[in-house]
């Protein structure tokens, strides 16, 4: 027997739904060989269109503009960093901390490597014995494993549906009596798009004392202040917080940076005494390394491109995300979002289903991710499409054209396009 392998789950027989769709969709485990912007190429010689990535700026295929502080910092500073971060960090650490804050409009930012360990790092040295956590139940599963590792200390671990806000009040009321209470919500849904509503919780939680907790893993560098029709998604890419109008004064809004500008980091946004606190408490500065010098370099690098094409990189996002949705729609697909942020989930209703379209995009040339349960809620599996701007009208054409085969061979296995007694927003 081998003791290692007795160590997996009962549930990962061969019906598990997500082994299944890992297993047999082609979607995942892929091996690429090349990279020309969003055209790769698979170790099988196979050319993919790119709609897995979230590098929504595409940002990551600046290589001439990102690289020269990348090296000159991993020149000036080492490759590595074999320190923990309260030991003692490079002066680049403060100087890309204080960018940060000042494209936020915060006092202070604290850089972690990246987002989960930074939810991992901040949940469970805040959130104490009696204490409350509240949970949206579609917040990033990270945020979850950290709120569990709180639950362990003896903090009360609670969730309320997406965007409910009398359950969620209820809750804080029910639990007024703690002396400390975070409640836990994403910036921009992972599976969705939606946005958080922080114009109506921000005033909630501060009527009942509580903190909020944003991660804002997608939004940030993509999203920004002063949205209009013309520009959506706002400008400056400063995040969801300046996107609504709110400000992280009251706030502990994370986010990461590898989508939103292709540097492997994350932060927080925390006031001198927070990050003082957080540098003592907050395990992954005491017990790992922090992000090496060359993506801070190159973070550095990319918050000076931003303000230079970040606006119409924006604009040709949209302008390809509304294409992909409305020839979704108009095929009669259901597409779960509320909003027009790039991230396009189309529902598949079952796992099997699932698994023979994910198969069948991939062997023409689609590259998405496929996200059974419990990545999603049973009965809303999903081909999640992400689009950035360096996909084409050309790809989008492409995988219309896939999506109304899928449809015919729907119809003709007499599988629903929709859910029943269900409907999301129209955009």
């Amino acid at each position: 027997m081998n003791i290692q392998n007795s160590f997996l789950q009962a549930s990962s027989s061969e019906r598990d739904p997500l082994l299944l769709v890992l297993k047999q969709s082609q979607q995942y485990d892929v091996r690429i060989t090349k990279v020309e912007h969003r055209e790769l190429t698979d170790v099988h010689g196979k050319k993919l269109f790119d709609f897995a990535s979230c590098n929504y700026l595409g940002f990551d295929c600046e290589q001439e503009a990102l690289l020269d502080k990348g090296v000159q910092a991993a020149k000036a500073f080492g490759m590595h960093t074999s320190r923990a971060r309260l030991m003692g960090y490079h002066e680049l650490f403060t100087q890309v901390e204080k960018k940060l804050a000042t494209f936020i409009g915060a006092e202070d930012t604290l850089l972690f490597p990246n987002t989960t360990l930074t939810s991992i790092g901040i949940i469970p040295a805040l959130v104490q014995k009696g204490d409350l956590i509240i949970l949206d139940k579609s917040a990033h599963a990270t945020m979850y494993q950290a709120a569990q590792m709180a639950r362990d200390k003896g903090a009360i671990l609670k969730s309320f549906a997406q965007g409910d806000m009398d359950a969620l009040e209820t809750l804080l009321k029910t639990h007024s009596h703690c002396p400390r209470k975070m409640v836990c919500v994403d910036g921009v849904y992972s599976m969705t798009g939606d946005y958080a509503d922080l114009a109506g919780l921000t005033p909630l939680v501060e009527k009942y004392q509580a903190l909020l907790y944003v991660d804002d893993g997608h939004g940030f560098g993509f999203v920004g202040e002063n949205p209009d029709v013309q520009h959506p998604y706002g400008s400056k890419g400063n995040g969801i917080i300046n996107h609504q109008g709110t400000s992280p004064a009251n706030t502990m809004y994370v986010a990461g940076t590898a989508k939103g500008l292709a540097a492997s980091a994350a932060f927080a946004a925390v006031t001198p005494e927070m990050k003082e606190y957080l540098m003592a408490y907050a395990k992954p500065l005491d017990y790992t390394h922090p992000s090496t010098p060359f993506c801070l370099g190159v973070l550095d690098a990319a918050l000076d491109l931003l303000p230079k094409i970040g606006e119409q990189r924006r604009a040709d996002v949209y302008k390809l995300t509304v294409s992909l949705v409305e020839g979704l729609r108009g095929l009669g697909f259901h597409v779960m979002t509320q909003t027009l942020f790039p991230i396009i989930s189309v529902w598949a209703g079952n796992t099997q289903t699932l698994i023979d379209a994910s198969k069948y995009l991939y062997q023409n040339g689609i590259f998405l991710t496929a996200c059974p349960y419990p990545t999603m809620p049973r009965g809303k599996e999903a081909l999640r499409i992400t689009v950035t701007a360096l996909n084409t009208q050309q790809q989008i054409d492409h995988m219309l054209m896939l999506f109304a085969d899928i449809k015919q061979q729907w119809q003709q296995a007499g599988v629903a396009l929709t859910p029943d007694g269900e409907s999301y927003a129209h955009v």
